[in-house]
């Protein structure tokens, strides 16, 4: 066997130890299997460079916690006091350690060493990202050259700034596919509503993660991201499996982001929940592009339910922490939507089921032969809805949340 078939025969056997918990079988096999062969070179580092440096075997544990959801305050411990020795670190210590801790939700400690380090492009542009400041990533990724991860942090920043067509165009730049393409494309396509070609995307990149034993939303968050791409297409069952399993993972790791983002797709695949969507707000950075995201969805589902004095406190709240045009223009939008409201309209029961009928790809005939309804009656209650609302057609309520009750 050669060497090549060798390290893939060795992958496949650690990834299925791996993915039934056992660890430390794992590494102990890698080491048999391939003697002087690093498992780091085996673990699921995103973007980790070529020119690994040295082995810590304690750094290495932290990167394994992350993959597995568990220990989080230990592995941060790891890759702080590595951090900290005073030494200088190789460049594969230093991504591991600097990856570790804003997994971890250190995420602002981490940015200081990458500051003091001198700062490496393509880890500073995932930092940015972490850190809220999309169009920073955006400056730093447009700097390295184009390819593997590279490609999918920079078309993930292009699409919380809403270059939804540069992203379009950068994605296309890249040729294998990897779980972090397959996310960052899942994204673009949620954003830009096609939410059934986002939802295939999710669920590859959590095959490929369940490759490398990856559990750890706060690493991708494909589960919580499916969940919303579920409940835009009405299937709230699968929805709320997502959702509902990235919250107990994210809940064991204990980072801030990844529970507030699981706590917004819950509550969307109860058919909106606004007790959950607040809760997810406190778990995450007000300026962050996932708590607009959570506020946007409450306040349209405040609206829905003729709620109109908390809508437009919410609304001034998105107002105020809009981070990028696009969110000052979709503030400006339910400011709007609010101005028109009577505080009467929330959506009956049956103009509730047309909305998501209409919204999961129903034409107005088929609605009506579901129904037992003339079209025309199907068009006078799309016509209710629209208004109530603020949207345009059908494409604006593909955007627009729709509570089940």
């Amino acid at each position: 066997m050669t060497n090549n078939g060798l390290l893939e025969e060795v992958c496949r056997t650690r990834f299925e130890l791996v993915r039934s918990g056992r660890w430390n079988e794992a590494d102990e096999f890698v080491r048999d299997a391939v003697p002087g062969l690093e498992p780091a070179a085996l673990a699921y580092l995103p973007g980790f460079p070529k020119t690994r440096g040295r082995f810590d075997p304690a750094l290495f544990r932290a990167v394994q916690a992350v993959n597995r959801g568990t220990g989080r305050a230990e592995a941060s411990g790891i890759a702080q006091r590595v951090l900290a020795a005073g030494e200088a670190l190789d460049e594969g210590t230093f991504w591991q350690a600097v990856t570790v801790l804003f997994h971890a939700g250190e995420v602002g400690l981490a940015h200081r060493h990458w500051i003091a380090a001198t700062g490496h492009e393509l880890l500073g542009g995932r930092i940015m990202l972490l850190r809220d400041d999309p169009r920073a990533a955006v400056r730093l990724l447009d700097g390295v050259r184009p390819r593997g991860v590279a490609v999918a942090w920079l078309a993930l920043a292009l699409t919380e700034t809403g270059e939804f067509d540069r992203a379009h165009a950068v994605l296309e730049t890249e040729g294998p596919d990897s779980a972090e393409l397959c996310f960052a494309r899942g994204r673009l396509l949620l954003a830009q509503g096609q939410s059934a070609l986002a939802l295939d995307e999710f669920l590859d990149c959590g095959r490929r993660l369940a490759e490398w034993g990856v559990v750890n939303p706060a690493v991708l968050p494909w589960r919580s991201s499916a969940a919303l791409a579920a409940a835009d297409l009405g299937d709230l069952v699968l929805a709320r499996i997502c959702a509902d399993k990235d919250l107990v993972a994210a809940r064991r790791w204990g980072a801030p982001r990844g529970i507030g983002l699981a706590l917004h797709a819950c509550a969307l695949a109860r058919g909106g929940d606004d007790v959950l969507l607040e809760e997810a707000l406190t778990w995450l950075e007000p300026a962050a592009g996932e708590a607009l995201r959570a506020r946007h969805d409450l306040v349209q589902l405040l609206l829905a339910r003729g709620e109109v004095e908390r809508a437009r406190e919410h609304t001034r709240r998105l107002r105020e922490a809009a981070s990028c045009p696009q969110w000052t223009r979709e503030a400006d939008a339910l400011a709007s939507r609010l101005l028109r409201n009577d505080g009467e309209s929330a959506l009956s029961g049956r103009e509730r089921r047309i909305a998501l009928m209409a919204r999961s790809g129903r034409s107005n005939r088929e609605i009506a032969a579901e129904l037992n309804l003339t079209v025309r009656t199907v068009e006078i209650h799309l016509t209710a809805v629209y208004r109530k609302m603020g949207v345009a057609g059908r494409p604006g309520l593909r955007r627009a949340l729709v509570p089940t009750a």
